[in-house]
């Protein structure tokens, strides 16, 4: 019977003081990087950023958190688009947009919280590059470039004019809804 060892209790201890002692500190970290995220949350939510501070802030934040300065940008009337600091004017109070030139029915819920289709496809360019790996796992991950889309140089397009986001034509300001339709169609039947 004296054959039979007994189990090393300090060395079990020892191993669950450090793994705790691991699992705390990966716990703080967690919680720095949160912390961080939604500082730069209410910064993106408020606006004003150049375009370099904009990027340079992408890589602590998450898709999550890109949707929910959208949706707060939008509850402040402001535009979705962190770049843009128009005022939104006009949201539709319907939920589809229907084209009879395509005989189809666009859900419009993501486009009317931005002032224009410019903005909306930038918003959309952004966030499809931003990371989905866990906040406090990323120093690990190589950092990518971020890119803004340039094409805030075209013209104006109305805030009324609805067009789902893989759309490229824009609408002039002086179209009528038959000329809008014509281009849904010429869009979607010819692009």
């Amino acid at each position: 019977m004296d054959n039979f060892k007994k189990p090393n209790l300090t060395n079990s201890k020892k191993k669950r003081a450090l793994s705790t002692k691991k699992l705390a500190e990966s716990l703080k970290i967690k919680k720095e990087c949160e912390k961080k995220a939604l500082d730069i949350v209410i910064e993106l939510i408020d606006g004003g950023l150049e375009e370099s501070e904009l990027l340079n802030k992408l890589y602590s934040i998450n898709v999550c958190h890109y949707e929910d300065v959208v949706e707060e940008r939008f509850i402040l009337k402001q535009c979705g688009y962190v770049m843009c600091d128009k005022k939104l004017t006009d949201i539709p109070n319907q939920k589809y947009k229907i084209s009879l030139a395509l005989t189809k029915v666009f859900d419009i819920t993501e486009r009317k919280k931005f002032c224009s289709n410019i903005c909306y496809k930038s918003s959309k360019y952004l966030q499809n590059q931003l990371l989905t790996s866990p906040l406090w796992l990323r120093d690990k991950d190589i950092i990518p470039t971020f890119k803004l889309l340039k094409i805030h140089s075209e013209k104006e397009i109305p805030s009324d004019s609805i067009i789902p986001d893989d759309v490229s034509t824009p609408i002039s300001t002086n179209d009528t809804k038959t000329d809008i339709e014509e281009q849904f169609k010429n869009v979607f039947i010819t692009g």
